[in-house]
């Protein structure tokens, strides 16, 4: 198997605590070839720490299109920036690199519809070329499920999430430190194009605490959960309540509804407590013969595994209650190989820009329902008012 050429886009928690890790542990597959952040100080940190020549970092995704452009050869990306993806997968799309983006793809839908158009005009197809990168689905207790839901008749599906301080989620990542060579300009232009992004999706006037909520806890968290219910039972129809609280933001959100496929409710209540011991996520199925769960740990730590339990009838036992976990199965590193399979021209399963549309739309209806919860009626114009 030939090594796939990645440039890692975006070196921040993410990257140093799961991507650029796991690029060297299958060092025998994949090359770091390029790094790009905004900050010169971090990408030559990152540079030395993983032997990537000095004349290989970019400070923007158009000086790396730039040097691909005169010979640099790059086969894959992974795009860990800060915020939406869809504008740089597209760019990157256009200068011949497949793209493993970090959710969420998009904050709105008119970034993907112009995806989709380009898509349309060059008469490629996305999934060829982009994945999303919702590591759960790559999980191997995740498709184990899924296999197990495909025979079951399902009653109700809750989703609990508890969400400690992100810090104490990455302690153990040793991050290098901040640095502070990002011009104030430059934060500002970016932060203006994201402002602008999400007055399209949600409305300029939204009160700027819903604004966080869209951008940090409904397309930053929780999207999580929608792509995983999408792949595993069909995905999120109606969105029938939602509810927003806590004495500090984001605080606490629940949200309730029925499954796109059938009337089977379902409900997620995400908790952001600053002090919580340690973040947990669990994804129950009560079904007509028992319940199937999943129980996740810290995102950022490699090969914690996912347990998946199993409660149902038995003949001899009465009640059986089983735990399967994957100890040597780590889900980004099964999400780095399909990316090699997308470099290769296989066709890997995997959300892509399709997927990411539905899992917009239902964030959409999400927000849209705590607005009204709080007495706010969305601008017309809004993406998520229509």
């Amino acid at each position: 198997m030939s090594v796939v050429r990645v440039a890692v886009i975006g070196l921040g928690a993410i990257s140093q605590s799961v991507h650029l890790p796991l690029l060297r542990r299958n060092a025998e597959a994949f090359e770091i070839t390029a790094l790009v952040d905004l900050s010169r100080e971090r990408a030559a940190d990152m540079a030395a720490r993983y032997g990537v020549d000095q004349t290989r970092l970019f400070s923007s995704i158009e000086s790396l299109i730039a040097a691909i452009e005169e010979g640099l050869e790059i086969d894959a990306a992974i795009l860990a920036t800060t915020g939406s993806h869809a504008g740089d997968t597209l760019s990157l799309v256009r200068a011949g690199v497949r793209v493993l983006a970090e959710k969420p793809l998009a904050y709105s839908l008119a970034e993907l519809n112009a995806l989709a158009a380009h898509e349309v005009e060059s008469g490629i197809d996305l999934r060829d070329w982009v994945r999303v990168g919702y590591m759960k689905e790559y999980d191997a207790a995740s498709q184990r499920a899924k296999e197990l839901l495909a025979g079951v008749t399902l009653r109700a599906v809750s989703v609990v999430v508890m969400h400690p301080l992100d810090g104490s989620q990455l302690e153990f990542a040793r991050l290098a430190a901040r640095t502070h060579d990002i011009s104030a300009e430059t934060i500002r232009s970016l932060q203006a194009s994201t402002s602008k992004t999400v007055d399209g999706a949600v409305g300029a006037g939204l009160h700027p605490d819903l604004r966080t909520l869209y951008t940090n806890v409904v397309l930053g968290s929780v999207v999580h959960d929608i792509g995983l219910l999408r792949f595993l039972v069909g995905g999120l129809g109606e969105v029938s309540f939602a509810q927003h609280w806590g004495p500090t933001m984001p605080g606490s959100v629940h949200l309730r509804g029925t499954l796109a496929r059938e009337q089977t409710p379902w409900t997620v209540d995400w908790h952001y407590i600053d002090a919580y011991p340690d973040y947990q996520e669990s994804v129950t199925f009560h079904h007509e013969g028992g319940t199937i769960e999943l129980i996740f740990g810290v995102p950022y730590v490699t090969n914690l595994p996912t347990v998946l339990r199993v409660t149902e009838n038995h003949p001899v036992l009465g009640i059986r209650v089983s735990e399967s976990r994957w100890m040597q199965q780590e889900a980004f590193e099964n999400e780095l190989y399909a990316l090699a399979a997308l470099v290769r021209g296989e066709s890997p399963e995997g959300a892509s820009v399709a997927e990411s549309i539905a899992d917009v739309q239902v964030g959409q209806r999400m927000i849209r329902s705590l607005a009204h919860s709080k007495g706010f009626t969305l601008e017309s114009s809004a993406e998520a008012a229509q």
